[in-house]
């Protein structure tokens, strides 16, 4: 079954760097927003950290259970909307810096990871 907590210590790497993003630098994602959208934006980072503190108990529980799945499916979910949010980016063109190196590597790579932790955490919402 350590196979199958492969996708929470996937998601709380990935995840950290986007929460952080989010929080330290919410300008890069969304150019030229104003305070109070400053604000939801580090909100939502802090969102993200929460969810890695969910994989750390998860990863640092010794048995495999059925909350475990429900979790799993719960977090695999959530990757639908960061995929779709690359793929419009990516449909219409979109930068999320409005100017410079793309963040993170960029909507391309975004929807790329997002599909593979949406793949990941469904397949271990799924083993038994």
């Amino acid at each position: 079954m350590i196979l199958a907590k492969l996708p929470f210590a996937i998601h709380a790497l990935v995840e950290t760097a986007a929460a952080l993003s989010f929080i330290f630098n919410p300008e890069k994602q969304l150019p030229g927003c104003n305070t109070a959208a400053k604000l939801i934006l580090r909100q939502y980072g802090g969102l993200l950290l929460s969810t890695n503190l969910i994989c750390l108990v998860i990863l640092s529980e010794p048995n495999f259970t059925d909350t475990t799945r429900l979790l799993a499916a719960a977090l695999g979910t959530y990757h639908i909307w960061p995929c779709y949010r690359a793929y419009v980016r990516i449909s219409q063109n979109i930068e999320g810096t409005g100017k410079g190196k793309p963040v993170l590597g960029g909507p391309l790579l975004h929807l790329i990871v997002h599909l593979a932790c949406f793949g990941m955490f469904i397949w271990t919402s799924c083993v038994s």
